[in-house]
Protein backbone atom coordinates (compact mmCIF):
# COMPACT_ATOMS: atom_id res chain seq x y z
CA UNK A 1 0.00 0.00 0.00
CA UNK A 2 1.17 3.80 -1.11
CA UNK A 3 1.40 6.02 1.66
CA UNK A 4 3.09 8.89 0.16
CA UNK A 5 1.51 11.56 1.81
CA UNK A 6 3.54 14.84 2.05
CA UNK A 7 3.43 14.16 6.23
CA UNK A 8 4.17 10.48 5.97
CA UNK A 9 7.59 11.54 3.64
CA UNK A 10 8.51 14.32 6.44
CA UNK A 11 8.45 11.57 9.08
CA UNK A 12 10.48 9.50 6.70
CA UNK A 13 13.05 12.14 6.03
CA UNK A 14 13.25 13.28 10.08
CA UNK A 15 14.15 9.77 10.93
CA UNK A 16 16.74 9.67 8.55
CA UNK A 17 18.21 13.01 9.29
CA UNK A 18 18.38 11.51 13.07
CA UNK A 19 20.45 8.10 12.29
CA UNK A 20 24.02 8.30 13.55
CA UNK A 21 26.75 5.82 13.55
CA UNK A 22 30.73 5.47 13.94
CA UNK A 23 32.28 5.15 10.57
CA UNK A 24 28.96 6.23 9.22
CA UNK A 25 28.17 9.69 7.49
CA UNK A 26 24.56 11.10 6.97
CA UNK A 27 24.32 13.87 4.27
CA UNK A 28 21.17 14.86 5.52
CA UNK A 29 21.95 16.16 9.06
CA UNK A 30 26.02 15.97 8.95
CA UNK A 31 28.48 18.52 7.28
CA UNK A 32 31.67 17.55 5.62
CA UNK A 33 34.21 19.69 6.93
CA UNK A 34 36.11 19.64 3.57
CA UNK A 35 33.63 20.72 1.15
CA UNK A 36 30.19 21.91 2.62
CA UNK A 37 28.88 25.25 4.45
CA UNK A 38 27.00 25.92 6.95
CA UNK A 39 23.24 24.49 5.28
CA UNK A 40 25.26 21.96 2.86
CA UNK A 41 23.02 18.93 5.06
CA UNK A 42 19.70 20.80 4.82
CA UNK A 43 19.79 21.40 1.06
CA UNK A 44 20.79 17.54 0.61
CA UNK A 45 17.50 16.90 2.55
CA UNK A 46 15.46 19.27 0.54
CA UNK A 47 16.75 17.26 -2.56
CA UNK A 48 15.62 14.48 -0.99
CA UNK A 49 12.35 15.51 -0.19
CA UNK A 50 11.73 17.00 -3.61
CA UNK A 51 12.92 13.77 -5.17
CA UNK A 52 10.36 11.69 -2.90
CA UNK A 53 7.25 14.32 -3.45
CA UNK A 54 7.90 14.24 -7.16
CA UNK A 55 8.06 10.13 -7.25
CA UNK A 56 5.02 9.70 -5.09
CA UNK A 57 2.98 11.73 -6.78
CA UNK A 58 3.80 10.02 -10.18
CA UNK A 59 1.53 7.22 -11.54
CA UNK A 60 4.15 4.78 -11.09
CA UNK A 61 7.85 4.89 -10.67
CA UNK A 62 10.64 1.89 -10.96
CA UNK A 63 13.17 1.57 -7.72
CA UNK A 64 17.21 1.16 -8.57
CA UNK A 65 18.41 -0.29 -5.41
CA UNK A 66 22.29 0.03 -4.90
CA UNK A 67 24.57 -0.78 -1.86
CA UNK A 68 25.66 2.02 -0.09
CA UNK A 69 25.94 5.79 -1.21
CA UNK A 70 29.20 6.58 -2.55
CA UNK A 71 31.60 9.08 -1.30
CA UNK A 72 31.60 11.13 -4.86
CA UNK A 73 27.86 11.30 -5.47
CA UNK A 74 25.16 10.75 -3.06
CA UNK A 75 27.67 11.56 -0.07
CA UNK A 76 27.96 15.02 -1.59
CA UNK A 77 23.95 15.44 -3.76
CA UNK A 78 21.78 13.05 -0.65
CA UNK A 79 20.58 11.65 -3.91
CA UNK A 80 22.01 7.98 -4.25
CA UNK A 81 23.15 7.35 -7.65
CA UNK A 82 23.21 11.53 -8.51
CA UNK A 83 26.34 12.79 -8.63
CA UNK A 84 26.90 16.64 -9.20
CA UNK A 85 27.38 16.09 -13.04
CA UNK A 86 23.80 14.41 -12.91
CA UNK A 87 21.34 16.53 -10.68
CA UNK A 88 19.83 18.85 -13.43
CA UNK A 89 19.27 16.26 -15.68
CA UNK A 90 17.77 13.93 -13.23
CA UNK A 91 15.50 16.58 -12.19
CA UNK A 92 14.28 17.22 -15.78
CA UNK A 93 13.45 13.17 -15.97
CA UNK A 94 11.46 13.22 -12.99
CA UNK A 95 10.15 16.75 -13.78
CA UNK A 96 10.86 18.73 -10.68
CA UNK A 97 12.55 22.70 -11.56
CA UNK A 98 15.89 21.57 -9.91
CA UNK A 99 17.86 20.01 -7.35
CA UNK A 100 20.80 22.31 -5.75
CA UNK A 101 24.56 21.63 -5.73
CA UNK A 102 25.58 21.07 -1.95
CA UNK A 103 28.94 21.62 -1.88
CA UNK A 104 31.64 24.28 -2.55
CA UNK A 105 34.18 23.64 -5.41
CA UNK A 106 34.57 22.10 -8.68
CA UNK A 107 31.21 19.93 -9.47
CA UNK A 108 32.53 16.22 -8.31
CA UNK A 109 31.57 13.01 -11.09
CA UNK A 110 31.25 9.74 -9.85
CA UNK A 111 31.68 6.93 -12.15
CA UNK A 112 29.05 4.68 -11.26
CA UNK A 113 26.43 7.49 -11.08
CA UNK A 114 27.49 8.38 -14.98
CA UNK A 115 26.83 4.23 -16.19
CA UNK A 116 23.49 5.04 -14.27
CA UNK A 117 22.26 8.08 -15.91
CA UNK A 118 23.37 6.65 -19.29
CA UNK A 119 20.94 4.29 -18.73
CA UNK A 120 18.31 6.01 -17.67
CA UNK A 121 18.42 7.89 -20.70
CA UNK A 122 17.42 5.49 -22.45
CA UNK A 123 14.03 4.66 -20.29
CA UNK A 124 10.95 6.60 -20.57
CA UNK A 125 10.16 6.07 -16.55
CA UNK A 126 10.62 7.73 -13.60
CA UNK A 127 13.35 6.04 -12.10
CA UNK A 128 13.57 6.24 -8.02
CA UNK A 129 17.26 5.56 -7.35
CA UNK A 130 17.90 4.24 -3.25
CA UNK A 131 20.25 1.76 -1.18
CA UNK A 132 20.40 -0.79 1.16
CA UNK A 133 22.01 1.06 3.66
CA UNK A 134 20.71 4.26 3.15
CA UNK A 135 23.94 6.26 4.27
CA UNK A 136 27.14 6.63 3.59
CA UNK A 137 29.82 4.25 5.21
CA UNK A 138 33.68 4.86 5.33
CA UNK A 139 36.66 3.42 6.95
CA UNK A 140 37.85 5.28 9.95
CA UNK A 141 39.36 8.63 9.88
CA UNK A 142 39.36 8.42 6.05
CA UNK A 143 35.93 10.29 5.38
CA UNK A 144 36.51 10.24 1.81
CA UNK A 145 36.39 6.47 1.23
CA UNK A 146 34.24 4.01 0.71
CA UNK A 147 33.99 0.56 2.45
CA UNK A 148 30.64 -2.17 2.63
CA UNK A 149 27.94 -1.59 5.27
CA UNK A 150 28.04 -4.47 7.73
CA UNK A 151 25.15 -6.65 9.08
CA UNK A 152 23.98 -4.48 11.47
CA UNK A 153 23.82 -1.81 9.42
CA UNK A 154 21.80 -3.83 6.41
CA UNK A 155 19.55 -4.76 8.93
CA UNK A 156 19.19 -0.77 9.73
CA UNK A 157 18.75 0.01 6.02
CA UNK A 158 16.12 -2.53 5.18
CA UNK A 159 13.89 -0.90 7.42
CA UNK A 160 14.33 2.57 5.74
CA UNK A 161 13.93 0.74 2.48
CA UNK A 162 10.78 -0.92 3.47
CA UNK A 163 9.26 2.20 4.14
CA UNK A 164 10.79 4.00 1.35
CA UNK A 165 8.75 1.26 -1.28
CA UNK A 166 6.04 2.20 0.79
CA UNK A 167 6.01 5.70 0.05
CA UNK A 168 5.85 5.11 -3.98
CA UNK A 169 3.72 3.90 -6.39
CA UNK A 170 6.28 1.12 -7.34
CA UNK A 171 6.29 -0.92 -10.38
CA UNK A 172 9.32 -2.91 -10.22
CA UNK A 173 12.29 -3.14 -8.53
CA UNK A 174 15.67 -3.03 -10.20
CA UNK A 175 18.85 -4.34 -8.25
CA UNK A 176 22.24 -3.66 -8.58
CA UNK A 177 24.68 -5.56 -7.92
CA UNK A 178 24.65 -9.05 -5.75
CA UNK A 179 24.79 -7.35 -2.58
CA UNK A 180 21.48 -5.25 -3.16
CA UNK A 181 19.79 -7.97 -4.76
CA UNK A 182 20.68 -10.76 -1.82
CA UNK A 183 19.29 -7.88 0.58
CA UNK A 184 15.79 -7.42 -1.72
CA UNK A 185 15.44 -10.56 -1.66
CA UNK A 186 15.94 -11.49 1.73
CA UNK A 187 12.80 -8.86 2.53
CA UNK A 188 10.67 -11.28 0.21
CA UNK A 189 10.77 -8.48 -2.47
CA UNK A 190 10.30 -9.41 -6.38
CA UNK A 191 13.41 -7.60 -8.07
CA UNK A 192 15.36 -7.77 -11.29
CA UNK A 193 19.26 -8.05 -10.81
CA UNK A 194 21.74 -6.40 -12.95
CA UNK A 195 25.20 -6.23 -12.04
CA UNK A 196 26.99 -3.27 -10.86
CA UNK A 197 29.01 -1.28 -13.24
CA UNK A 198 31.92 -0.76 -11.58
CA UNK A 199 35.60 -3.32 -12.03
CA UNK A 200 34.19 -3.90 -15.79
CA UNK A 201 30.80 -4.63 -15.05
CA UNK A 202 29.18 -2.14 -17.75
CA UNK A 203 28.69 -4.30 -20.66
CA UNK A 204 26.64 -6.44 -18.72
CA UNK A 205 24.86 -3.79 -16.62
CA UNK A 206 23.70 -2.31 -19.65
CA UNK A 207 22.72 -5.67 -21.69
CA UNK A 208 20.78 -6.38 -18.64
CA UNK A 209 18.47 -3.43 -18.27
CA UNK A 210 18.14 -2.96 -22.14
CA UNK A 211 16.81 -7.15 -21.51
CA UNK A 212 14.82 -6.08 -17.98
CA UNK A 213 13.09 -2.95 -20.18
CA UNK A 214 12.80 -4.65 -23.75
CA UNK A 215 15.28 -2.37 -25.45
CA UNK A 216 17.73 -2.98 -28.41
CA UNK A 217 21.03 -1.43 -27.91
CA UNK A 218 22.94 -1.15 -31.23
CA UNK A 219 26.11 -3.49 -29.54
CA UNK A 220 23.45 -6.31 -29.13
CA UNK A 221 22.87 -6.64 -32.87
CA UNK A 222 26.55 -6.63 -33.68
CA UNK A 223 28.54 -9.87 -32.96
CA UNK A 224 31.87 -8.62 -30.58
CA UNK A 225 35.20 -9.63 -32.34
CA UNK A 226 36.22 -11.72 -29.29
CA UNK A 227 33.18 -13.78 -29.33
CA UNK A 228 34.46 -17.13 -29.63
CA UNK A 229 37.99 -16.80 -28.21
CA UNK A 230 39.49 -16.81 -25.29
Amino acid sequence: MVMGSRGNIDIFLENLASFKAERVFNPWSANCEEVDVEDSFNIRLNNLRTVLRACADADEVDVWVGRDLGWRGGRRTGVAFVDEVSLSDYASSIEVAGLVKATVGPVMKERTATEIHLARRRISRKLFFWNVFPFHPHEANQPQSNRMHTRTEREIGLSFLKVALSLLPVRRAITIGNDATQAVQAMNVKCCPVRHPSYGGQRDFHRQLNAHYGLVSEEDTQPSLFDGHT
